[in-house]
């Protein structure tokens, strides 16, 4: 009688467990739900392969590090600029200098360069300072992104859709971050998320805020 019950708990646990969705399934499914946001003709969508990992990453820091990445080149392009007035306004401000010869006119040019001088250089200082706080905040983040502990599913997607124009059907790789339970998650191309995962390499890596500067220059083409 013990075997017959044994052997009964045994089919029924055997039964639940083909009947329970594996975590390929569950990201599959998600993931379908999600790209009807992402794709150009949602029912063409084709999966082809389906990886899912454990993550122990803060994923809503993905977003921030990205924007403020952004902000920072943004930011390194407008001091650029400003040193570079600044420049030109001190060599019309040579140019010009005044002297015991000078005229109406090249006082009124020098006055002119000395203006553009000053308010490049309080918009340097605005930027420079602005730069600075967006370095600590892209430090903080990234130090929040490494949670250290089991927070969900890294899915790693790839399938097929047609193109915007609705003719070729091609295909596409993304890379999604599932909470635990498979109910929401949020996705990005891979090669979004390399130029992020770049960042996030040399973040971890710099001994210096120019270390990281030095990235966003390159990246830039500010060198």
């Amino acid at each position: 009688m013990k075997k017959v019950i044994a052997l009964l708990f045994c089919a029924i646990a055997l039964v639940i467990t083909s009947c329970t969705p594996s975590n390929e399934e569950k990201a599959e499914k998600l993931v379908k739900e999600t790209l009807k946001d992402y794709l150009y003709h949602p029912d063409s969508y084709e999966p082809i392969s389906t990886r899912v990992d454990s993550m122990f990453i803060d994923a809503t820091t993905i977003e921030p590090i990205m924007e403020i990445g952004e902000e920072i080149k943004d930011l390194m392009s407008k001091i650029n600029r400003c040193k570079r007035k600044i420049e030109s306004a001190e060599s019309s401000m040579d140019l010009w200098a005044p002297d015991g010869y000078s005229s109406q006119y090249s006082r009124r040019e020098y006055a002119r360069a000395k203006k553009e001088k000053e308010e490049a250089k309080s918009d340097l200082d605005k930027y420079t300072k602005k730069l600075s706080e967006r370095l600590a905040s892209l430090k903080e983040n990234i130090a929040k992104y490494h949670k250290g502990e089991f927070t969900g599913w890294a899915v790693s997607h790839r399938f097929r859709s047609l193109n915007g124009a609705g003719s070729i059907n091609i295909p596409g790789e993304m890379i999604f971050f599932c909470n635990e339970e498979f109910t929401a998650c949020v996705g990005y191309d891979t090669d979004k998320f390399e130029d992020f995962a770049k960042i996030l390499k040399v973040v971890d890596e710099a001994t210096s805020d120019e270390d990281i500067m030095d990235y966003f220059r390159e990246d830039r083409g500010l060198l």
